[in-house]
């Protein structure tokens, strides 16, 4: 296991909280009912929470609106976070928004991802 992986996954392992993340994938359109079925796969992950505070400087279309942080490791995932993706931490539901991915050594280390309450 490289070394930074294993440092970012004993971090979330020590701070984190297993939360439900659920892959959204877009579903095909049904001309007689005139919607499409979008498909949910859920996948139980330890991931870090951090508030955060938007302002007009940092995140101005997050003003208002009640959004985090989401800290989550690249351990062997079998799914790779996309906006539209949904995190259900503490009971509460959370759109992603955003991802950022922090690589080292040419790997992908930890995804940040950017949610926002739905």
């Amino acid at each position: 296991m490289d070394r930074y992986l294993a440092i970012a996954l004993q971090a979330i392992n020590q701070h984190g909280k297993t939360c439900s993340y659920s892959v959204v994938s877009e579903g095909s359109y049904n001309i007689e009912t005139a919607s499409t079925t979008n498909t949910e796969t859920k996948h139980s992950v330890k991931m870090y929470k951090k508030h955060i505070r938007a302002s007009q400087y940092n995140f101005p279309s997050l003003v208002g609106r009640d959004s985090a942080l989401f800290y989550l490791v690249n351990n062997s995932l079998s799914f790779v976070p996309k906006p539209k993706d949904k995190i259900t931490f503490d009971s509460v539901v959370y759109t992603v928004d955003s991802i950022s991915e922090h690589a080292a050594d040419s790997l992908v280390i930890l995804y940040k991802i950017l949610a926002v309450k739905s």
